[in-house]
């Protein structure tokens, strides 16, 4: 019982030696060949009235020509041609690198001369192998050859075959896939090549890996080269190269920093189908920016084989020089030596504001980055006294500093506090924690401090934040027992033998220390206003560890902290 379907994808080719780039892809054109055999089976009517014999045809039966199915009888499943051929050309249409010149199914000829018949069909022009599949039903199973053929050499340059049981159907749009990936695969491999995007110190801080679009200069269209448009675009996005690759290409890539280059990969198809590649010939590359930037766009060529490079080099503007680090440009400051503030008064913008009373001054927080917490301290004989506090975050400075004026520059990374008494001050500076799900707050560590005095009248001092450049260390989580209580209630957080707050929690549950030090063994303190303080002790490692703070036991009034806010 044999039921044969022939499935034929086309490509032809009037060139005996093949040479594929992007303007010129392979080109398939699908043709189907469909036939089913007539085999009979007779179905016994019984000894007692063979006049109920019954002749079938496979596989053109249906069950409903059975009365009665017995475990002896065995019949085969017709399997629809149309089926297989539309998952056949989606296979082939997988292949990113192949254009397909059309389809079609007719009966199949009665010869098996498929060379023959190749020479005398009209394909469309410039088609160039043929690829040939065969389907047969043999007992419970169906068997599947397929076969890839040079016209121009008449020659099988490769082969695949795999069988299918029956039960087994969900399984044959994969096996399809399987079979033909590997054959569309070796027309296009010698002539493929691979692009990595490099950035340099006029781009790294630009750059949007995943924002990238190319598209080839010229395509074939019928018989004719024309150029491509920008609705020809497609998009793409950039992964790490593998150790392998690096293996292969290490001279290539090893004077450059790992963190500027990155492999480009097709963002449609996906990496899991392989296709990291690109078929030789020449591109537009169109790679969006940060901050509204123009996009960066650059041609290059791909040489099958190799990795080849595209340069992210971006025309360098300097920042406007700013001497006295106010936060006012040089050529918009009418005091660039000194730092001032912003000023609609003549010949003022830039300069410090007008001389407070006798016995006051000024202090200017420079570098105020966002994500970063700060108070002043006033240092006292009996007390210390907290003159303001605040915080800078989504790009917004947020001050408590009653009952001191201040003002912010209008660039938002400096203020200063206006009429100061004389005297010493301490300014605490450290990273703000995140709320990045309900209670869960999150902390990078970063905490400095700078005592100044103010000990001239209508003097101004500078105070700058130094930056936060803490990228390495593990993570550490505390659980606070209890959650804190209300909006207004704060949990503070100090190291070992540090008397100054290094950060506060409010409306929170657990704090997750992220870039913590793996050497540092010691201890944490955590305060909560009239309880005991609750000591967590770390040892050093490189793994997360995972601590409670008890903050349930009271403390007498009589000992509380005074004089300081945190």
């Amino acid at each position: 019982m044999l039921k044969k379907v022939l499935l034929i994808t086309a490509y032809l080719s009037i060139l005996s030696a093949k040479s594929f780039d992007v303007s010129d892809p392979p080109m398939v054109y699908i043709y189907h060949f469909v036939s089913y055999d007539t085999t009979e089976v007779l179905l016994h009517g019984g000894q007692a009235n063979e006049s109920q014999n019954k002749r079938l045809e496979f596989p053109l039966f249906s069950k409903k020509d059975f009365s009665n199915i017995g475990e002896d009888v065995l019949f085969g499943k017709p399997l629809n041609p149309k089926v297989v051929s539309a998952m056949v050309t989606s296979a082939v249409a997988q292949n990113p690198h192949i254009n397909i010149a059309g389809e079609s199914i007719q009966n199949r000829i009665k010869s098996d001369n498929f060379i023959k018949l190749v020479k005398s069909y009209e394909y469309p022009k410039r088609t160039d192998y043929i690829f040939i599949g065969e389907i047969n039903t043999v007992a419970t199973q169906y068997e599947i050859d397929l076969k890839l053929i040079d016209v121009s050499t008449q020659k099988i340059v490769s082969s695949k075959a795999f069988n299918l049981p029956f039960a087994s159907m969900v399984d044959l749009r994969f096996k399809i896939n399987s079979a033909i990936y590997p054959l569309m695969n070796s027309l296009t491999d010698p002539f493929v090549g691979w692009a990595f995007l490099r950035v340099d110190s006029t781009s790294r801080e630009k750059v949007r890996w995943d924002d990238i679009y190319i598209r080839p200069l010229k395509t074939m269209v019928g018989s004719s080269m024309n150029n491509t448009s920008d609705a020809d675009y497609q998009p793409y996005k950039t992964s790490l190269i593998g150790a392998g690759a690096l293996q292969v290409y290490g001279k290539v890539l090893n004077q450059y920093l790992p963190s500027d280059y990155k492999l480009i990969v097709r963002d449609d198809i996906g990496e899991d189908k392989g296709f990291q590649n690109f078929l030789a010939g020449n591109y537009r590359l169109r790679a969006y920016l940060k901050n509204n930037e123009a996009p960066f766009e650059v041609d290059f060529t791909i040489r099958p084989g190799d990795l080849n490079e595209i340069h992210m080099s971006l025309p360098y503007t300097p920042p406007p020089k700013d001497t006295d680090g106010d936060g006012i440009p040089d050529n918009e400051d009418d005091c660039p030596d000194v730092a001032g503030v912003e000023s609609d008064e003549p010949d003022m913008n830039g300069c410090p504001p007008p001389p407070p009373p006798k016995l006051f001054g000024n202090m200017v927080f420079i570098n105020v980055w966002d994500g970063v917490g700060f108070e002043l301290i006033q240092i006292g004989e009996n007390a210390d006294t907290l003159v303001l506090y605040g915080e800078k975050k989504s790009n917004e400075i947020e001050l408590e500093s009653e009952p001191y004026k201040y003002r912010i520059n209008k660039d938002k990374t400096s203020f200063t506090i206006i009429d100061l008494p004389l005297g010493k001050y301490v300014r605490n500076s450290w990273a703000v924690t995140e709320e990045r799900f309900p209670g869960k707050h999150y902390l990078n560590l970063f905490t400095e401090t700078d005592t100044l005095n103010l000990d001239k009248a209508e003097m101004t001092i500078n105070t700058k934040i130094k930056d936060n450049l803490i990228t390495t260390g593990r993570e550490v989580i505390i659980y606070f027992d209890p959650f804190t209580p209300g909006e207004d209630d704060e949990y503070l957080l100090f190291w070992e033998n540090v008397s100054s707050a290094y950060t506060k929690a409010s409306i929170a549950g657990e704090l997750h220390i992220v870039g913590f030090p793996t050497t540092y063994s010691g201890s944490l303190f955590l305060e909560r206003d009239g309880y005991q303080r609750a000591e967590i002790s770390v040892e050093e490692g490189t793994k997360k560890s995972y601590h409670i703070a008890d903050l349930t036991r009271k403390i007498e009034e009589n000992k509380k902290k005074k004089g300081r806010r945190w």
